[in-house]
């Protein structure tokens, strides 16, 4: 029976070859990514809220700097995280940064407070680092399965993001939703099915999946921004301002 996946995984060629001589193909190929979803509407977000940010930029928790490249008014852009991340330009803990009071324009915190067994002390230290009307940008789940176990200990609600913001002495000036019901739904569905019932299986098998799985996601996609984002979210994004001294 090996002539089976060998026949799927030329179909599969084939299919995203003739995709991507579509008009608009590599948009639609970007969304075989199981994840394009969510990380859409992250992007989207930020984007949206990017002219928050100036000055010089601490990335806490920086990872690939997926988002860099948004903030045009920043003139020092600084990634933080822990080693052996090669992409950041400083090593150093959240609940603890290297720096001394008031140096930074804007804090930029993206997924990173549901990894933080003590959330408020983030917070705590953005706030520390930030000038005097400074702002901390933060994005951070409330619907999503666990990852990067054990290191994940909280889901947030708006109304938590705005407690702990206050907490810290933050102005929150915003929590908004990235999504609503229809999205959350499709995105946990494909997610789920990629990383949870396929995971090890032949890389076949997973690519076929994650292309017959392009339709669930767009489908979400569009009902999401028809409906409004209404009811459960994946991610909420927190825009607070440091108050002036």
């Amino acid at each position: 029976m090996t002539w089976i996946p060998k026949s799927l995984a030329g179909a599969y060629r084939q299919a995203r070859d003739v995709i991507r001589r579509l008009p608009g193909g590599n948009w639609l190929l970007a969304w075989t990514d199981p994840l394009h979803l969510a990380r859409r509407l992250l992007q989207q977000a930020i984007e949206e809220r990017a002219h928050y940010a100036r000055g010089w930029l601490l990335d806490v928790g920086c990872g690939g700097q997926p988002y860099r490249d948004l903030f045009m008014n920043v003139t020092r852009y600084i990634g933080l995280d822990l080693p052996p991340n090669g992409q950041a330009e400083l090593y150093g803990d959240g609940m603890k940064m290297p720096f001394r009071d008031a140096v930074f324009d804007t804090v930029l915190c993206n997924e990173v407070l549901e990894h933080v067994p003590e959330p408020s002390r983030l917070l705590e230290e953005a706030a520390r680092v930030l000038r005097a009307g400074g702002i901390l940008l933060l994005t951070t789940p409330q619907t999503w399965g666990l990852h990067h176990e054990p290191h994940d200990f909280y889901r947030y609600t708006k109304y938590g993001l705005r407690y702990l913001g206050g907490k810290c002495g933050l102005e929150v000036i915003e929590v908004s939703p990235t999504c609503g019901l229809w999205a959350t739904l499709t995105q946990r569905l494909t997610d789920t099915v990629i990383y949870t019932y396929v995971a090890g299986r032949a890389r076949w098998v997973i690519a076929i999946l994650s292309l017959l799985l392009v339709p669930v996601q767009l489908l979400g996609y569009g009902l999401d921004r028809l409906c409004g984002k209404v009811g459960d979210t994946l991610d909420h994004v927190m825009v607070a301002r440091k108050p002036d001294a």
